[in-house]
């Protein structure tokens, strides 16, 4: 779970950097679901840490969490497009849910296979939002 709590922090980081990209500003429903999910993501790690105050924050801070950026023709320097945006997000959502998935089926802890299960089920919410707001892009912004 610490690793879970690392990887909450860093999608929130990542939410609230993709918001600010110029191509999503330019779509201002896009940008209020990056803004959203930046929130969601730190209050769930805020829920991680009140539940489980035996963890040692200071060994999860020093853990480095850090989202892939999908293969993409364009060259990194300079601002993403909106699409670029997008793709992030859910390859990075996909990826998230996972790795819970995965803990779901291998832990052999109960109570830690439940809360990877919880996890893997606000991954799949965030994902569907995110195919939700690409489905509207294409449709040439419209919510």
């Amino acid at each position: 779970l610490a690793r879970a709590l690392a990887m909450r922090r860093e999608a929130s980081a990542r939410y609230r950097k993709l918001a600010m990209e110029p191509a999503v500003r330019g779509v201002p429903g896009v940008a209020r679901v990056f803004s959203r999910l930046a929130v969601i993501e730190a209050e769930q790690a805020a829920r991680i840490e009140r539940d489980l105050p035996d963890l040692d924050v200071g060994t999860i801070l020093a853990e480095r969490v850090a989202w892939a950026e999908p293969m993409r023709p364009a060259p990194l320097a300079g601002p993403m497009s909106l699409e670029d945006a997008l793709e992030t997000a859910r390859y990075n959502e996909r990826g998230m849910r996972a790795i819970f998935e995965h803990v779901a089926a291998t832990s052999p802890n109960e109570a830690v296979r439940i809360r990877a299960l919880e996890f893997a089920l606000a991954e799949t919410r965030h994902l569907s939002t995110i195919e939700e707001v690409v489905a509207a892009a294409r449709n040439g912004g419209k919510e």
